[in-house]
């Protein structure tokens, strides 16, 4: 965890705030950044539809992914959320060899 999250998790501790939410206001607000560093474009309308889903699975989508070069692999940080045929669709790169890859969540 960087010290920007360090810092706001200490003074979400000061204020008393329970280390679950903290835990959870702290992961967020990291994907948040996530979202901002990526190369491509993230609609909002997916970004919407992606907090839909429960995080645990976010976790698994995102570590289940098919690299056409290495097979099963997870996406590297900064990928993009689109919609396509009313699902979300997340586009990134493998972490193993840096490929193209996505997933089409339902």
């Amino acid at each position: 965890m960087g010290p920007k999250y360090e810092e706001m998790a200490r003074q979400m501790r000061a204020d008393g705030v329970s280390e679950e939410t903290i835990v959870r206001f702290v992961a967020e607000e990291m994907e948040e950044d996530e979202f901002r560093r990526s190369k491509g474009v993230t609609e909002i309308e997916a970004l919407r539809e992606w907090r839909k889903i429960p995080e645990h699975i976010r976790k698994l989508l995102l570590a289940n992914a098919l690299c056409h070069n290495c097979g099963t692999t997870e996406f590297a940080p900064g990928y993009t959320l689109r919609m396509r045929h009313g699902r979300v669709l997340v586009k990134g790169c493998c972490t193993k060899c840096g490929a193209e890859v996505a997933r089409l969540c339902d």
